[in-house]
C-alpha cells in the first residue's frame, strides 16, 4: 500500500515516530460511524502547535497522550515538508 510505503519512508528519513494503522472519519463527521483504513505516524507527546506553526502547517491529531499525523488526506508531494515538520517534533 502506498501510504504505508510513504509513512515508512518518512519514519526512516526522520527518525521521528513510529508507523501505524488508523481509521481516517470521512466527510468532517458527515457519516457518523463511517471510517475509512488508513496509514498515520505516531509520535509520542503533544506535537500539534509545532506542527501547525510550520510552512505550510501539517495538521494532525492527538491520540492517546501522542500526536498522530494520518496520511490519507497528505498529498504525496507534500511529503517533503511534513518530513521537515516531523524533525521539528524532537
Amino acid at each position: 500500500d502506498s501510504l504505508e510505503t510513504r509513512a515508512t519512508e518518512l519514519v526512516a528519513a526522520t527518525g521521528v515516530g513510529v508507523v501505524e494503522e488508523t481509521e481516517a472519519i470521512p466527510g468532517a463527521g458527515s457519516a457518523p460511524g463511517a471510517t475509512i483504513p488508513s496509514i498515520g505516524i505516531r509520535v509520542a507527546g503533544d506535537h500539534l502547535a509545532v506542527l501547525r506553526s510550520c510552512d505550510p502547517p501539517v495538521i494532525a491529531r492527538a491520540h492517546e497522550g501522542s500526536t498522530l499525523l494520518d496520511l490519507r488526506t497528505v498529498e504525496p508531494g507534500s511529503d517533503a515538508a511534513v518530513a521537515a515538520a516531523l524533525r521539528r517534533c524532537v
